[in-house]
């Protein structure tokens, strides 16, 4: 097992996640995080998703006392195809 007193995260390789999926029954925990086109799947016990929930809520509190509050508002990313980029049938065919 791995010391996690003893890890340089510098070391470490290092994905993008840009999304999170996941399920739960009354045994385990299960979840995906998407980085890409590539998805990583876990699986744990409730005990040990709380464990990370709680540690994930501390971190973000502790940025947002730093660097303020996460804006939560969706992007308004424009699609790059527009409707009136399409034509309907030419009258001319």
């Amino acid at each position: 097992m791995i010391d996690p007193t003893n890890i340089d995260f510098n070391q470490l390789p290092k994905k993008f996640c840009d999304g999170a999926v996941g399920a739960y029954g009354k045994e385990a925990f299960s979840f995906a995080l998407t980085s890409g086109n590539t998805l990583d799947s876990y699986a744990t016990t409730p005990q040990l998703m709380k464990s990370i929930a709680t540690w994930m809520n501390a971190q973000v509190e502790n940025y947002e006392k730093q660097f303020g509050e996460i804006d939560m508002t969706p992007p308004q990313i424009q699609s790059p195809i527009q409707r009136a980029d399409l034509s309907g049938p030419s009258a001319s065919n």
